[in-house]
């Protein structure tokens, strides 16, 4: 899937099936004339099902090129959010959320809005300065963006977390223009950290979907996470900013011997959604945080791959001297079968988006390959160092 090239005419999709016609078949020899094939020994490839998932993911993965915001004058990012709309949107396919965190300091991470020139490269759209949401004070901070198009109205929905007095407040804004946004209200709030990276999905009837992570008081530092879900569903005329989320629905989402920490969701086109979850090994935090593919019918019940699709220990991060994987952000194009994907992560003392694209098929069925054994390496290969050791991010 290429961003700026989401839909392709019928005639385009001709002109290329037509370009190389097929051949005659020469006319065969008389069966006592062909000769007899040779016989080729098939190589088959020794890999592991971790090397091979490896390839796959390095094949096509490069740094996204962003720009520095007006506040924190720095270009280092997490959070990235991406929603693509099939024929565009306010001149565009695709759009981004984002947080700045320069320093991994927290009173950055003011939401930002950029516009998709393509896979790497990111613009801030006309008319906006970023952040579009400013500074919340000292003794709270901004997070954790997501953003969704309502199908009924033509806007783009926004939620974002505040922490503040020991509270997460889930806000919700929107725009119609991708230049104005309206004031952010309080969709929901919980004792913190009980509703930690909302991943937001907006459905064709407008039933909108919301899953975060519930970590409790130890924030970063959990043992243990649950993913709760809320849904709300606005009436005839009626606005998100008006309408009340459900009470929590606690989803079965989790993988074995680590710790749920961040995810984005999005629906599949064919029903169900797809899942990609930051989490850590049990024991240490969120600092060490590897990156896990999921899949749901009903997003509730939930299927985690065998093995994360990116690691610390992986040689595309040991070049980059990446040292933990964070939020990240994906796009899957049926057609094509193709999977976006954007993780952030800290590599040396930047924080950095990147992008690589992968068949899902090919990933799904190289996970059913996988054994105990590669998880295994894939935990020996990430180092593992005693929590107070890593700076919180």
């Amino acid at each position: 899937m290429r961003l700026m090239h989401l839909t392709v005419c019928a005639a385009a999709l001709a002109a290329c099936s037509d370009a190389s016609p097929i051949a005659p078949r020469p006319n065969l020899k008389p069966r006592d004339e062909v000769p007899e094939p040779k016989l080729v020994q098939e190589k088959l490839d020794a890999r592991t099902a971790k090397e091979l998932l490896e390839a796959l993911v390095a094949g096509r993965f490069g740094r996204v090129t962003l720009p520095a915001d007006s506040f924190s004058k720095s270009a280092d990012a997490v959070h990235p959010d991406m929603a693509c709309m099939p024929g565009g949107w306010n001149g565009a396919n695709c759009w981004l959320l984002y947080t700045p965190y320069q320093n991994s300091d927290p009173s950055w991470e003011n939401p930002g809005f950029l516009l998709a020139a393509d896979d790497t490269s990111w613009l801030t759209p006309a008319a906006i300065q970023n952040p579009i949401v400013p500074y919340p004070g000292i003794g709270s901070y901004n997070s954790d963006p997501d953003h969704a198009l309502d199908p009924g109205t033509q806007r783009l929905i926004q939620v974002f977390r505040v922490v503040a007095d020991t509270t997460n407040r889930i806000m919700l804004m929107s725009t119609a223009d991708a230049r104005q946004w309206t004031t952010p209200v309080v969709a929901f709030a919980v004792r913190s950290h009980d509703a930690v990276s909302p991943a937001l999905v907006i459905e064709r009837d407008r039933l909108a979907k919301v899953w975060y992570v519930k970590s409790g008081s130890a924030g970063c530092n959990a043992l243990a996470t649950t993913v709760e879900l809320r849904t709300a569903q606005p009436g005839a005329g009626e606005s998100f900013e008006s309408v009340r989320w459900s009470d929590p629905t606690t989803t079965d989402l989790s993988i074995p011997g680590y710790v749920p920490w961040h995810l984005d969701v999005q629906e599949l086109p064919s029903g169900g959604y797809i899942a990609l979850i930051a989490a850590f090994p049990r024991g240490f935090t969120c600092s060490q945080s590897d990156l896990w593919l999921a899949t749901s019918d009903d997003g509730l019940a939930w299927h985690t791959q065998a093995l994360p699709i990116f690691w610390r220990g992986m040689t595309i991060a040991k070049r980059r001297n990446i040292s933990t994987w964070y939020r990240g952000t994906m796009q899957y194009d049926a057609k094509t079968d193709v999977l976006d994907l954007w993780p952030s992560a800290l590599a040396g003392p930047a924080w950095t988006i990147y992008h690589t694209r992968v068949k899902l098929a090919q990933i799904t069925d190289l996970m059913a390959t996988a054994t105990p054994s590669d998880l295994r390496s894939i935990r020996a290969s990430s180092s593992l160092v005693p929590p107070s050791l890593i700076p919180m991010p």
